[in-house]
């Protein structure tokens, strides 16, 4: 995945020195909807390389800003999971110790039922 943005960035520097010395001109109101209108025609004139960066950039930005959000949310549910998970192992354990207590205690209980038995004998 690294290695296509790698390349987009490469292309677009590439497009961007190559079209260093180009311009470009957009429309904001055309000729025929200006005088339509009776107002004057407006243009914009851009160097190519300026706004071809300019586009690279509104679209790094876009997609941070719409990846953002679904990052953090997935970040938030993957810390909620590993908690979960923490208190599943801790309770675990715990169980485990007093299962571990209770045969000790069997044990002894065992033990001392043998040495009554050994002495009423």
């Amino acid at each position: 995945m690294q290695i296509l943005s790698i390349l987009a960035a490469l292309s677009v520097s590439m497009l961007i020195l190559m079209n260093y010395h180009n311009k470009i001109s957009i429309n904001l109101l055309s000729q025929k909807f200006a005088s339509l209108m009776h107002l004057s025609p407006h243009t914009l004139t851009f160097d190519l390389a300026i706004y071809t960066m300019g586009v690279f950039l509104l679209g790094i930005l876009s997609v941070v800003f719409f990846f953002a959000p679904l990052y953090k949310s997935l970040k938030d549910k993957y810390t909620a999971y590993k908690r979960e998970l923490e208190r599943g192992s801790i309770s675990n354990t715990s169980a485990e110790a007093k299962i571990g207590v209770l045969e000790n205690k069997i044990t002894v209980l065992e033990k001392a039922l043998e040495d009554a038995l050994k002495k009423q004998n």
